[in-house]
């Protein structure tokens, strides 16, 4: 698969396993989606209620949700609405697995909660992948950006440090970008190449002034 990637540049990016939230009340279904996950070569847990699946997302890390919508004590629409309000874990896609018609006002809701795509309960496995592969391609989309912009932080972080008079190398924590060879990666590098040089400019010209002043 050919994507674009964000210093427009065309990139391969090949199809990867990922790690997928099963969420339903029924023990059937649940194994019958682990195993369609499975067989398209991604690893999976489970999670019998929206209770358990908010925890798990909140201290694991999962590329997608299958929720289903109508379970008991907490639905899928619960758990899209606190998992959309939850800014660490609103990038996660969710595919909502269920039995109602597609033009249901139920199936709108979940959408217009957030929900990235609508799965039948009834589903082929040619189907699954689709969606699966079509919502993992925008998650990674997502998550180069968000790192992206977490490295143009760090270049202006920097260049506040070089502002301040504050030289030296650890105080930049640009090491490990300066070590990659895009266009960040490129111009960490030479932030940390004018740092290293003032540095020893004022090095020396302090070692100079204890000279004179004797």
């Amino acid at each position: 698969m050919s994507t674009m990637g964000l210093n427009g540049s065309a990139e391969d990016t090949p199809d990867q396993s990922a790690r997928i939230l099963i969420v339903d009340d029924n023990r059937i279904n649940l194994k019958k989606m682990q195993m369609s996950a499975r067989a398209l070569g991604h690893d999976s847990e489970l999670a019998a209620n929206g209770s358990v699946a908010l925890d798990m997302l909140a201290n694991g890390s999962f590329d997608v949700v299958l929720l289903d919508l109508v379970m008991p004590e907490m639905d899928g629409f619960d758990v899209l609405r606190v998992l959309k309000q939850n800014r660490a874990l609103s990038h996660i896609p969710v595919i909502v697995v269920t039995a109602l018609d597609e033009q249901t006002d139920s199936v709108v809701k979940a959408i217009e909660l957030g929900a990235e795509d609508v799965l039948p309960k009834n589903f082929n496995p040619v189907l699954l992948k689709a969606r699966l592969d079509a919502s993992l391609a925008k998650k990674r989309y997502r998550d180069q950006e968000i790192e992206y912009f977490k490295r143009v932080e760090s270049l202006t972080l920097a260049a506040e440090v070089i502002e301040s008079g504050q030289f030296s190398d650890d105080k930049l924590e640009l090491d490990n970008m300066a070590s990659q060879s895009d266009s960040l990666g490129k111009l960490a590098a030479v932030f940390k190449g004018m740092a290293s040089e003032i540095y020893n400019r004022e090095l020396e010209l302090r070692r100079s002034l204890h000279l004179i002043m004797g």
